[in-house]
């Protein structure tokens, strides 16, 4: 998973009551399903077939993050982030049939037991826990096993139809994951995974720390940046901008704080999205407030 359930913002309330969009909750570092939600990832039925030419966001794009749940397609966005396990195919055949695209969640550098493949990774491949997520666990990504399964993830998500993968937790090389990983293993880790990507037809995404988007903005199609404000890294992205490649930010936070967030953002020409700390449903983006 990726650095998203940290902390976030807020805004006045009784007038932003009316700008909240749909979202979804999260909980451990980006996105859990819940015990015994059902589902594997959506079929191919009705899917795409291989783009050409995949989809990359595009500057100023309206979207939102739906990361716990069943997508709701009649909110108003021309893209969504969302896990894709999650969704009924024919709810993601009515987003694409609406001319709508869909980022998919992807957690490529530590393992979240609730997957239906989770008993697939091979102990040898199974590191510390994620801090304060017992029941997630850092991945040795230079294992051919996990590779072989993450390529089989990327399969299925290009068959759901996905337009693109940000993947998340790539920075194998600054955690405690129980493994001697380097930057130089986290890097390699990251082209590969983009190279899957790509060769599936959809385009990829990369999440910071600047240690990697310094090294792999030319291998990515676009950032996705969270919590940058608060974490007070959003130049991590700065060779994306400099590059003209989109990066889509998001914060974390409520009514509140949305509009010092947003002008924080706006500031830093970003044009963000605001998601509450849970993910249950509660959007604003930034661009609809007045």
């Amino acid at each position: 998973m990726s650095p998203f359930s940290h902390s976030i913002l807020s805004h006045q309330a009784a007038l932003l009551a009316v700008l909240v969009v749909a979202c979804t909750g999260t909980e451990g570092i980006l996105v859990v399903r819940h015990d015994g939600a059902s589902g594997s990832p959506a079929g191919a039925a009705g899917a795409p077939a291989v783009a050409e030419n995949p989809y990359i966001p595009p500057a100023n794009v309206r979207w939102l993050a739906q990361l716990d749940g069943a997508v709701d397609i009649q909110q108003q966005a021309d893209l969504f982030y969302l896990d894709a396990e999650q969704q009924d195919p024919d709810d993601l055949a009515t987003l694409r049939a609406q001319g709508a695209h869909y980022l998919c969640y992807l957690s490529a550098g530590s393992l979240e037991a609730f997957r239906d493949d989770a008993d697939e990774f091979p102990a040898r491949a199974i590191g510390n826990a994620l801090e304060n997520f017992p029941r997630e666990h850092w991945l040795d990504v230079r294992d051919s096993a996990v590779r072989d399964l993450m390529a089989k993830r990327v399969t299925a998500l290009a068959a759901a139809g996905c337009a693109g993968v940000p993947p998340s937790s790539l920075a194998v090389h600054a955690a405690d994951t129980g493994f001697d990983l380097s930057l130089t293993d986290a890097l390699d880790y990251a082209r590969w995974l983009a190279e899957r990507i790509h060769a599936a037809g959809m385009s990829a995404g990369l999440t910071g720390p600047s240690a990697l988007t310094t090294e792999l903005w030319p291998t990515f199609d676009f950032g996705l940046a969270i919590g940058c404000v608060n974490g007070s890294g959003c130049t991590e992205y700065a060779p994306f901008a400099s590059a003209r490649k989109t990066v889509l930010h998001l914060e974390v936070g409520d009514e509140a704080n949305a509009v010092g967030l947003c002008n924080a953002a706006k500031a830093l020409g970003f044009d963000a999205l605001v998601s509450d700390a849970g993910f249950t449903g509660r959007c604003i983006t930034c661009s609809d407030l007045p």
